[in-house]
Formats: C-alpha cells, structure tokens, sequence
C-alpha cells in the first residue's frame, strides 16, 4: 500500500502525517485526539501545550485499557459458555448439532 501524506490541526498546530493508513482513518485519529486534547485544556486551562498532550495520552491510553479489559473479560465468558455447551453436547443435555433434515441429506 503507498503510503499518505495528510496535514491535520490538533490543539491549534498544523503537523504533517505520513502513514501506510488511509488518509480519512487518519484525519479520524487526529480528530479524535485534538477533542482529547479541548477536554483536557477545558479541565485544566493553566497546562501548557507538553502537559495537555500528556494529559490527553494518559486519557487515551485509560480508555484503551478499560476496553482492553472488557474485552478480555467478553473473550473468558465466551470461552466458559462455548465449554460449557461443548460439556453438554458430550453429555447428550442438549440436541443433536446438525438437524436430522442436514444428516439425512448427507446420506
């Protein structure tokens, strides 16, 4: 993939992006991050530029491991439940897996 070259404004400076991803995945991250970078100088207005952009990336880096974490949280319930059905089926608890119409079908 050829990569881009995409101008972006974040907390009021202009800084030119090069990367292998699209240019609109890319106007999204800065988008994003300059919104991190407003509720940062809305909660903090004495904070110079180095500390907001530090601020914003601990803000950013929170949310990624809160969701990180759920989701570390879905894949193990996830795993439980599929041995869980996987006990069952051994067990003869639940149906057949395949519906007698596909096994006779197969026939």
């Amino acid at each position: 993939m050829e990569g881009n070259s995409v101008k972006v404004t974040i907390s009021g400076q202009t800084y030119t992006i090069n990367g292998d991803a699209p240019r609109d995945y890319i106007l999204q991250l800065a988008e994003y991050l300059n919104l991190k970078m407003e509720e940062v100088r809305a909660g903090c207005s004495s904070a110079n530029q180095t500390q907001m952009a530090i601020l914003a990336a601990l803000n950013v880096a929170d949310e990624y491991f809160q969701l990180k974490d759920m989701k570390t949280g879905m894949d193990s319930e996830v795993t439980r439940r599929t041995m869980a059905l996987i006990s069952m089926l051994d067990e003869g608890l639940i149906g057949d897996a395949f519906p007698k119409t596909v096994a006779t079908a197969r026939n």
